[in-house]
């Protein structure tokens, strides 16, 4: 263990001129007379080892620790005090043998530190003596008049004494580190949370804004995909009805192909026979020549005639019954037929002109087509025109809608504000940032000054306390203790009115801290209410800040907004423009369908009427009509005629049958002969006949499947331009993904969404874009947040796992100590039993630590109420168990056996003796059974006010003594000791006699 080898004093309070003392590790007691400079040396090694309370060191002010003068030596402007460390055992963190610690304080109060004669600070030098395990103000010095203030100190004091012996100034200092960790951490909590307050409530409108914004877009997007759909289901199936039309088509060519094909076959077939019946003819008439040819010609006609003649005469006869029999019919019908006549005319020319007109109307109808075809752009462009502007016409309501919100939200903004612009909210949050921690480092300063003051009143206190004391026990004792001489009434007026000066100086100190404590109390609530004003008035800038980032963004997207709507405006203008000239261009399409029907359909009836003879028909009735009227008028005559007629055609009939029958004779012998050869001709005449009514009607079938076709081409036309314009539609929705279902589906779907948008409200569409930065912010903002109040949570934990080690640790400490303490109580004072009691153990730390004694009789005395010795062995029962639990490197103990009688003293002689094993003891004392036990014994003399010291090693003259001649070895170190204190003989020969006024030890 480390231990002081030697102090060097130079000029401090009563060591005028440069002092060393060379201490032994065991026991070294100073005795000297009253006023000699005895505390002096514990002074310069409470100074020396770094503290700062110069009262402590009774002194009122830095200066007066300097040497004051005398009447010989001039007053000292600075002074010093050195201690030299044993470090063999490297107890500091500093590589030699001997560690070197100097303070030097000058005239003005400014002190310096040296370790190893390099200048260090005051925090360096208590880190080095820390890690040492020294303590300015720790218990190991027990200065004067300290002893009993143990006894009598407050019963939480107590408890702070056993807490820093366990060693729980690092919890301590862990925990308020972690609630001053904790303090920031709600702050800041706080300060976020109420940002995170005013961006929640803007995200949550935000996101309902972006909610109805990405509603009304879902809806957009479905209204088009609903019209793309149909459009494509529309086309899909003009598509089809085109596909069938095609195949229509092409279907019926083949056919007709196939039917040509067939005429074709058949043509080459009455072609061939044709051929035949010319070889057949050429071979008879190379057989027979020209006269059977001239007879089978004649035969020919004769029969042809004789058959004409025939239907002649039969048709006379019935044209005769049916005159006879129609006659009061026809009477009947003649209107009809001259009504019929009359349409026939009208026709007729029609007629006549039907392949020019047909062709005319053809083109006519191709005119018209195209025309159509153009009407259904038109409309289909007018249709998309019209939604075009319905839709825009709705974003500019929306859009105003939407910007006269804005514009009310700004007013109802900028109403609130009470700065200009962010700029200014800014300068003001960093300005009041700047006056709150100045405002917080004024309130620690003044608590720390606060803390000061309160630490005079206690010192004061006990001051007054240990005053009052010394005046009541002054006039109890009839030798003085220090220089065993009998007291006298002047020596007790001196002691009283020196007690007197230090109650009345102790009680002004008070007056004034009071004072000065009332006056911060004061000043820290002004602070308080400004600290809180500002704090407002932060939250409130704060606030302001995000309003005016609001207005900003109200600001883009009202311009937004306008820009938008004038954009659209002009859009719908152009579109309007466009639309009317379209309109202009337009015609009248009902109009036009009908002259399409009303084209087509005569085209048709002219095409039907192609096949009809409209001459003949119209000639028929004419000479319908006139038979009839010709019957009607000359049926006598008639009549006769047609016997007449009859008669004349049954006489030629006659003739030719008889002509014939002379032919067919002449032909039959002819025949007879060639009979084979003109059956076959026969044969295949009948053949050509009959393919010759086939091919006639292949050719109307023909004509009728190219009627069909050229129908189906009008009707693919219309299709195609109905398709184009649906193409047209469609490519606004290019890329747009379709939706299943029929038509009748899809439309309804369109209708009632189209409902749904017309029902939305104003649209904030700026909402999609802001959302995502301001959802960002907020969750960086929440994360923050989340991290603080897992911050607080894990500060908590840390400070419920200090509190827990501080206690198990307090708890084990106090354990050891009470026993100790009551071991040791035993051993100073046999007459009763001292223990440690916990004044609330349900929570330690607020409550103190009480002493119970209890003398004899078994009666328990509070401690106040014990005398002054058996309040000095109590205190020194716990000081001793505090140094038996926690030994220090070395112990200064001024007078604490001031109040005990001469047995005591021999036991706290005692048991220094037993504890001095483990430690350095610099005992100040004028205790007999002390001073015969010490290892070296340094005397204190003044003179002139200067103090001087002599030293003599009592360890080794004791050690060659035999321990029989003890009581004669005693009145020879008594002598001695006379002699010690009555010398005027310096430590050192070179060093001069510093005369000190007495004034300069009174303690202040």
């Amino acid at each position: 263990m480390a231990y002081i080898k030697k102090m060097v004093m130079h000029g401090f309070k009563s060591f005028a001129k440069k002092t060393e003392v060379v201490f032994d590790k065991g026991i070294n007691t100073i005795i000297g007379s009253n006023g000699s400079g005895k505390t002096n040396i514990a002074d310069s090694l409470c100074f020396v080892l770094g503290r700062l309370s110069i009262k402590s060191m009774r002194a009122a002010k830095a200066r007066n620790l300097l040497f004051m003068g005398s009447k010989y030596i001039k007053p000292a402007r600075e002074a010093y005090v050195e201690l030299i460390f044993d470090n063999s055992d490297k107890v500091f963190s500093i590589d030699s043998e001997e560690v070197s610690l100097k303070r030097i304080v000058k005239y003005n109060g400014q002190s310096t530190y040296k370790i190893n004669n390099e200048t260090k600070t005051r925090l360096e030098v208590i880190e080095m003596l820390a890690l040492a395990g020294i303590d300015p103000y720790g218990y190991n010095m027990v200065l004067q008049g300290q002893i009993q203030s143990i006894v009598k100190m407050h019963p939480e004091e107590r408890r702070k004494i056993i807490e820093e012996v366990a060693g729980i100034a690092i919890y301590e200092s862990r925990k308020e580190k972690s609630l001053k960790e904790l303090e920031k951490t709600e702050e800041k909590l706080k300060e976020i949370s109420s940002v995170l307050r005013e961006r929640s409530a803007y995200l949550k409108n935000l996101d309902r804004e972006r909610a109805q914004a990405l509603r009304f877009k879902e809806l957009e997007i479905t209204v088009k995909k609903c019209k793309a759909s149909i459009i494509n289901k529309r086309i899909s199936d003009k598509n089809k009805e085109l596909g069938d039309i095609e195949k229509s088509i092409l279907s019926k060519i083949e056919n007709r192909n196939k039917i040509k094909i067939k005429a074709e076959a058949l043509q080459a077939e009455v072609n061939k026979n044709s051929e035949e019946i010319n070889q057949i003819n050429k071979h008879i008439q190379q057989a027979t020549g020209f006269e059977q040819e001239q007879l089978h010609t004649q035969v020919a006609n004769l029969r042809a005639e004789i058959e004409g003649q025939k239907v002649r005469k039969e048709n006379y006869e019935n044209r005769k019954k049916e005159i006879d029999r129609r006659i009061s019919e026809m009477q009947k019908s003649i209107p009809e037929l001259r009504k019929e006549i009359e349409e026939l005319k009208k026709e007729s020319p029609m007629v006549a002109k039907k392949s020019e007109e047909l062709r005319k109307k053809k083109e006519q109808l191709l005119k018209i087509e195209e025309e159509k075809k153009k009407i259904y752009g038109i409309k289909s462009e007018l249709n998309s025109i019209k939604d075009l502007i319905r839709d825009k016409e709705r974003q500019v309501s929306r859009i105003s809608i939407t910007s006269e919100e804005l514009v009310k939200q700004m007013e109802d903004y900028t109403r609130e504000f009470e700065y200009n612009n962010e700029k200014e909210c800014f300068e003001i949050i960093s300005k009041l940032r700047e006056e709150l921690k100045k405002y917080e480092s004024q309130i620690q300063d003044i608590d720390a000054q606060k803390l000061i003051e309160e630490k005079k009143i206690s010192v004061c206190e006990s001051e007054i306390s240990r005053a009052k004391k010394i005046k009541e026990d002054v006039s109890k004792i009839d030798l003085c203790p220090l220089c065993q001489s009998a007291i006298t009434p002047e020596h007790i007026n001196h002691v009283n009115q020196d007690a007197n000066k230090k109650i009345n100086e102790s009680e002004e100190i008070i007056k004034n801290s009071i004072n000065m404590i009332e006056s911060l109390k004061e000043k820290k609530s002004e602070l308080i209410k400004r600290l809180e004003s500002d704090s407002k008035k932060l939250s409130s800038a704060q606030i302001e800040v995000v309003k005016h980032k609001t207005i900003k963004d109200k600001h883009v997207q009202l311009k937004k907004a306008v820009d938008d709507e004038k954009l659209l405006k002009d859009e719908i203008s152009e579109l309007e423009k466009k639309m009317r000239n379209l309109e202009d261009k337009k015609v009248d399409s009902t109009k036009i369908e009908e002259e399409y029907d009303s084209i087509r359909l005569e085209i048709e009836e002219i095409s039907s009427r192609t096949s009809e003879d409209v001459s003949t028909t119209l000639l028929y009735k004419e000479r319908e009509l006139e038979n009839i009227q010709n019957i009607v008028k000359r049926s006598a005559s008639d009549q006769e005629e047609m016997v007449e007629q009859i008669f004349n055609l049954g006489e030629k009939l006659d003739e030719k049958v008889k002509t014939l029958k002379e032919k067919e004779l002449q032909e039959k012998e002819l025949q007879e002969k060639f009979k084979k050869m003109f059956e076959e001709r026969d044969k295949i005449q009948k053949l050509m006949q009959e393919r010759n009514f086939e091919i006639s009607d292949i050719q109307s079938s023909v004509r009728a499947v190219e009627e069909q076709v050229n129908y189906l081409k009008i009707g693919k036309a219309k299709l195609d331009a109905e398709r184009e314009a649906l193409d047209m539609e469609y490519t606004e929705y290019l890329g747009i993904e379709l939706i299943q279902g029929s038509l009748s589906m899809l439309e309804d779907k369109l209708k009632k969404i189209s409902e749904s948008l017309m029902s939305i409200g104003s649209i904030n569409m700026r909402a999609l874009e802001v959302y995502e930065d301001v959802k960002k912010e907020y969750d960086i903002v929440e994360e923050k947040v989340k991290t603080l109040e897992t911050e607080k949570g894990d500060i908590m934990k840390i400070v419920a796992e200090i509190d827990l080690k501080k206690k198990k640790s307090f708890m084990k400490t106090f354990k050891a100590m009470n026993e100790l303490f009551t071991e040791n109580f035993a051993k100073l004072y046999t007459k009763g039993s001292a223990y440690l009691e916990i004044d609330n153990k349900e929570n330690i730390f607020e409550g103190g630590i009480s002493i119970v004694v209890r003398l004899a009789k078994g009666k328990y005395f509070d401690v106040t109420s014990l005398s002054g010795g058996e309040q000095t062995l109590v205190a020194l029962s716990l000081l001793f168990a505090i140094q038996e639990y926690k030994p220090y490197h070395f112990y200064i103990f001024d007078e604490i056996d001031a109040a005990l009688d001469k047995r005591n003293s021999e036991r706290l002689a005692g048991l220094l003796n037993q504890y001095m094993k483990s430690g350095q003891y610099i005992v100040i004392t004028h205790n007999d059974a002390i001073i015969m036990n010490s290892n070296v014994l340094y005397g204190i003399s003044m003179h002139e006010g200067v103090s001087k010291i002599l030293s003599l090693n009592v360890g080794e003259e004791r050690a060659k003594e035999d321990r029989s001649n003890k009581e004669g070895e005693n009145s020879n170190e008594d002598n001695k000791i006379e002699e010690i204190v009555n010398s005027d003989t310096e430590i050192r020969d070179n060093e001069e006699v510093i005369p000190v006024e007495e004034s300069e030890i009174v303690e202040a």
